[in-house]
């Protein structure tokens, strides 16, 4: 299980991000966060991620912050 840069497990922020299909778009990620009832701090991490567009979840993990 990866952390995130804001402390969180890709596998809390993944549960905000179900019914995804990638490619997507970054509004479409956030959209879904805010509808899959996510904190306002994984929103609003996921609006600062400059990449708009997605190919895989681990794309946007990479993006979002993966701490090694």
């Amino acid at each position: 299980m990866a952390r995130l840069v804001d402390g969180k497990s890709t596998e809390e922020v993944g549960r905000y991000l179900q019914g995804l299909r990638y490619p997507v778009l970054k509004e479409d990620v956030v959209h879904t966060a805010r509808r899959n009832g996510a904190p306002d701090e994984v929103v609003a991490s996921l609006e600062k991620i400059p990449v708009t567009e997605f190919k895989s979840e681990d794309e946007l993990f990479q993006a979002y912050g993966v701490i090694a």
